[in-house]
């Protein structure tokens, strides 16, 4: 951890939660540096539970400025800080830690940036629905009083839940009422504004007519949702999660840096990072990476080989890294990579071979086009050769090997390609077979 930690010089800040693959904040954070010549700035993610926040945070030297904290994080936070600010405390929840010269101090700018994404729309209404009790319902309490909402019609599937959420707001925010439901009753209720917090596909709304008003979808990826287009399609406006995530960094880009954020720098970063990537799997020698080059012309497209970026970022080659903390570690630093790829730029990717083998790797897929390059053992082999870059090469059981990665790949890829033709032949291929899947 320690090097992962405190290898980079500068100055350091990064996201913390787990999952954590999906998160887009470092790309919005390192896009606000880029913007504002901030070139000694570093923001990186880790992945992290409730009782890893404790040590991470005392082992973490001068150098670090912020962190931004998600699930499972943001009540941990409060425990874990020097301070905290009198927001965080109501709302029994933080995402935010900032370095002062007292210590840590835990922040909560999920509140003022989902306020920030409902204004503009705001037309001074004191009823609102929120659906889903979770974490991302207690924010949406206090963000709708601070609009001067005085009754919420809190609707949820768990009742158990939404009565834990109704005593908390009793206590949080007194002025405010609310009322519990059940959540497949919402379409029938009439309130003007309508937060949902829920995964995409967790609320119906099918049965939703005519309606005027407004709803926010805390959901920002495969925008629109079913929810937004049946909400779009009744009358009503429609405002995505993507305008909260922005929201809320812009608000921790300030804290961390002291500087005003460039909004629109971080924005294009998050369009970026949200569009889908074409991805290149397959076992060691299917060509990967010479066939993501030519592809990525064709296509006018970046390419990145994941594994060169990890010799990138790290400093270290491939059979350096794995000799120094084995294949685990080797493999916990590329799927680190791999998020960062795959929420930055558009590009074609290509991965390692054993990069699947990782659960959030193969998460993070979803959404992206992946390529399989199809090849037998045989030719893969007569390919690389005795490639001393190929740690992989020393194992004795790599028949087994590659017959146990066959149904993984399959799982992930969306096309597949027979990789046994020139690299040339495999890239028209791919491009074809993209072709016609958009």
């Amino acid at each position: 951890m320690r090097r992962g930690c405190d290898s980079i010089r500068g100055v350091k800040a990064a996201v913390l939660g787990s999952p954590i693959a999906h998160s887009l904040s470092p790309a919005l954070h390192r896009a606000g540096y880029a913007a504002l010549g901030l070139t000694d700035w570093s923001y990186r993610r880790f992945e992290l539970v409730a009782d890893q926040l404790p040590d991470f945070v005392a082992g973490l030297d001068a150098d670090w400025r912020g962190l931004s904290l998600t699930m499972p994080l943001k009540a941990a936070c409060l425990d874990v800080a020097d301070e905290v600010t009198p927001l965080a405390a109501r709302a029994g929840a933080g995402n935010t830690l900032v370095r002062t010269p007292a210590g840590w101090l835990a922040d909560n700018t999920d509140i003022p940036g989902l306020v920030a994404a409902l204004r503009p729309a705001w037309k001074g209404w004191q009823r609102a629905a929120i659906l889903g009790a979770g974490a991302t319902a207690r924010s949406s309490v206090l963000a709708l009083e601070a609009l001067g909402v005085t009754d919420v019609g809190l609707y949820a599937r768990r009742q158990a839940a939404a009565a834990e959420l109704a005593a908390w707001a009793a206590k949080a925010a007194p002025g405010l009422r609310l009322t519990a439901h059940e959540l497949g009753t919402w379409t029938d209720g009439d309130e003007p504004a309508v937060i949902s917090t829920l995964p995409a596909g967790a609320a119906e709304g099918s049965r939703l007519g005519p309606r005027q008003g407004l709803l926010f979808d805390a959901v920002y990826a495969g925008w629109p949702t079913p929810l937004a287009r049946a909400a779009a399609a009744s009358g009503m406006e429609v405002i995505g999660g993507i305008e909260l995530l922005i929201s809320q960094a812009a608000l921790q880009f300030r804290l961390f840096t002291g500087q005003t954020p460039p909004e629109l720098a971080m924005r294009a970063a998050a369009a970026a990072a949200l569009s889908a990537k074409v991805v290149l799997i397959g076992f060691m020698g299917a060509g990967k990476t010479t066939v993501g080059r030519l592809l990525a012309q064709r296509l006018g497209m970046d390419f990145t080989d994941a594994d060169e970026a990890i010799i990138a970022s790290d400093g270290r080659s491939i059979p350096d890294i794995f000799a120094a903390v084995g294949e685990a570690g080797f493999r916990a630093i590329e799927a680190a990579t791999i998020a960062d790829l795959l929420t930055a730029a558009p590009a074609v990717i290509a991965l390692g071979g054993g990069a699947l083998g990782t659960e959030a790797v193969r998460n993070s897929l979803a959404g992206h086009q992946v390529v399989l390059l199809d090849l037998p053992l045989a030719e893969a082999l007569a390919r690389v050769g005795a490639d001393e870059g190929r740690p992989m090469l020393a194992r004795a059981d790599l028949a087994q090997l590659y017959a146990d990665r066959q149904p993984v790949y399959r799982d992930a890829a969306t096309i597949v390609v027979d990789a046994t033709a020139s690299p040339e032949a495999v890239a028209q291929q791919v491009r074809a077979a993209l072709r016609v899947q958009r």
